[in-house]
Formats: C-alpha cells, sequence, structure tokens
C-alpha cells in the first residue's frame, strides 16, 4: 500500500490537521512512471506553500475517505523508478530521480509522474544527498552565476547563514575565487556563538559576523562586497548587508525566513540612493533557462563535486518513515511542527523512507 501525509489547503491551522492516508500503489500510463520516494526534505518553501503564501498550489490531491480532497506537501525528494510506461524512453526501472518542479507532493511513499518532470541523478549519490541537490545546491549555484557579474577576489555576503542554501554558497564561492561573509542571529552564550562561526569557518565562509557586529564593525573596510544575499526578508537587516556593497552592486531577495518591519526608512529608496540594484531569485526560471540535457549535466556535476568531497552536506535531521510503523501519524506530524518551529542553527529534516 501506498501512505501520503496530507493536509486542508486553507486550513487556519493546517500542520494541526495533517494525518496519513494509505491507497493502493498507483499504476502509470504510457507516458508515465512509477516512484518509491527514498527521501524528502522538509523545506522553508513547504511552509510558505502550506500556510497559502506561495504563488503556487499544491499539485497533487488525494480525495478522503469523507469525500473532500486533501493536498500532498512537499517540493524536493529523491525516488526510484519501480514501472515505467510503454512509451518512456529517457528513463528505466531503478533509475534514481529528483523532481524538475515545485510542489508536485513528495510527502508520500509513492507517485505517479510525467517523464518530464523527473531528473535522472547518478545512482552514486546518497538519496538523502540527491533529495537536496535542487533546492540545496542548485541555488546556491546560480545565486553565484546568474545575479552578478562576479570576478575573482570579489566578496559576497549573504544572512541565514546556517542554512542549506548559505551553506553550499560558502563551499561553491571560492572555486571561482570569490570570498564569503556569512551574517548569523546571535547565540545564547559565547560557546555556542564560537562553536558556529568556526564550523561556518570550516564550511568556507571567510568572515562571520553576528548581526549586531554587522552593524558595528570595521572588518568590512577595504572588501570590494558587490553581491549581498538575503534569505530573511528584513529590511533593516538587509539595509545594514545593502550598506556594506560598493556602488553598482546588487541586493538579491532570496527568501522570507523574517519579517520585520525596518525602523530606519524606506529600503527602496535607500538603495536607489546608493545604486544598488535589487532583484529576487526563482530557481523555477534559473531552470527554465536551461535545457534538459543541460540540467542533467549539472546536477551530474553536482553529484560530482558531493563525490569528490569538493562539496559537503551540512549536518541534518533524520526521520524515519516506516511503512505501517505503528504511530507513524504522529510521528511524523511531530517532526513536521519541529521544523516549521525551528530553532535558531537547527538541522534541516529529512524525510527517509524505510
Amino acid at each position: 500500500m501506498a501512505e501520503s501525509l496530507v493536509f486542508t489547503y486553507g486550513a487556519p491551522k493546517p500542520i494541526d490537521g495533517m494525518h496519513l492516508v494509505t491507497q493502493a500503489v498507483p499504476t502509470c500510463g504510457p507516458e508515465q512512471v512509477v516512484v518509491e520516494f527514498l527521501a524528502a526534505p522538509v523545506n522553508p518553501l513547504d511552509f510558505l506553500v502550506i500556510h497559502g503564501k506561495y504563488p503556487i498550489k499544491p499539485q497533487t490531491t488525494i480525495m478522503g475517505q469523507d469525500g473532500e480532497q486533501r493536498a500532498v506537501p512537499g517540493s524536493d525528494g529523491a525516488a526510484r523508478i519501480v514501472q515505467i510506461g510503454s512509451a518512456v524512453s529517457n528513463l528505466a526501472v531503478d533509475d534514481l530521480v529528483i523532481l524538475r518542479t515545485h510542489c508536485k507532493g513528495t510527502w508520500r511513499t509513492h507517485a505517479v509522474f510525467g517523464e518530464d518532470d523527473l531528473i535522472r541523478i547518478p545512482s552514486t549519490v546518497k538519496p538523502h544527498l540527491a533529495s537536496i541537490l535542487r533546492m540545496g545546491i542548485a541555488p546556491a549555484y546560480f545565486l553565484l552565476r546568474e545575479y552578478h557579474g562576479l570576478e575573482p577576489g570579489d566578496w559576497i555576503i549573504q544572512n541565514a547563514a546556517t542554512g542549506t542554501i548559505s551553506h553550499f554558497v560558502s563551499q561553491l564561492a571560492p572555486l571561482y575565487g570569490i570570498r564569503v561573509i556569512s551574517v548569523i542571529r546571535n547565540r545564547s552564550t559565547a560557546d555556542e556563538l564560537e562553536r558556529t562561526k568556526r564550523s561556518l569557518r570550516s564550511h568556507g565562509a571567510s568572515l562571520v559576523l553576528t548581526e549586531d557586529e554587522l552593524r558595528s564593525t570595521d572588518a568590512l573596510a577595504g572588501k570590494r562586497i558587490v553581491l549581498a544575499i538575503d534569505s530573511v526578508s528584513d529590511d533593516s537587516l538587509a539595509r545594514n548587508m545593502a550598506a556594506s556593497l560598493t556602488a553598482g552592486g546588487t541586493l538579491v531577495t532570496a527568501g522570507f525566513l523574517g519579517t520585520a518591519e525596518s525602523q530606519e526608512g524606506n529600503l527602496r529608496q535607500f538603495l536607489w540612493q546608493r545604486n544598488i540594484t535589487l532583484k529576487s531569485f526563482r530557481l523555477s526560471d534559473c531552470l527554465g533557462r536551461r535545457t534538459p540535457p543541460q540540467q542533467v549535466a549539472l546536477f551530474e556535476w553536482f553529484a560530482e563535486l558531493l563525490a569528490r568531497g569538493t562539496l559537503k552536506a551540512p549536518a541534518l535531521e533524520y526521520v524515519t518513515w516506516k511503512h505501517g510503523a505503528e504511530r507513524l501519524e504522529k510521528s511524523l506530524r511531530d517532526s513536521i511542527q519541529r521544523a516549521h518551529d525551528g530553532a535558531i542553527g537547527g538541522r534541516k529534516t529529512v524525510l527517509v523512507f524505510e
């Protein structure tokens, strides 16, 4: 039997109402494949979708016993193909695949997709790492390559530095001769703060500052900082990051982890006065500018970097999804709630299917 974690889209507290539904394992049509999920991460974007704050709605729904449609969350995951249709030509049974686009529903054991919905990944990559390629490594690559003409010797600054994307930005940037300044929130103790800074430096950051240090330090003087990556969407923090940019620099909005209002005047006017370009990051646009073969080649390169140890994965929190396990629904819902509440510097949750 197939299992899916579902929720009611538009409900006041959708996570509270999440529950498991069981159905027969699906079959596929001529141009489709059936996959069995092996790993599915829990991303900040998933919670935006669940709360109706993302422009794309969940693309997969399942009818419950009460006749109501429930949505399947999840935009990222790695799966193994278990059945292919007669007209499928570029995929085979046992191929390891990831999703090409968002909101297809990955928090489930089995699914049916069109051949074009999937990207084949080298089987040398472990499933839990394959599951973070598209929304972990790919965004880091595109942020470095497509939003400002970076040159060796340039510096960039980023916040949410303990996040998965920032983790890979710090590792990829040195491959292009770029140096990284990572900004983090303060920690509860000096020891914890130093451990966090040391960890980020060990994964590629040249300089790690707290938000308070960013406002007061002179350590940025003389550095050609040309790109700021804002994954928090806190106007005050973004302004402080933008203040470090050289004239003609670029501020990229890459996420919405915070919603604090600025108390320091209009951010857009400040950017205009300093000749700073404001851009918004969209993974779907970046991937869409590449042909399917180019996308496959890109992910093969990411997989090679992982295999060689050039890229190292961040610490992950694994939650086992064992088919038919007792109290599975509560275990999954509690894990999703913890990920939603998100402690500072917490590990990314990855559902691992057994």
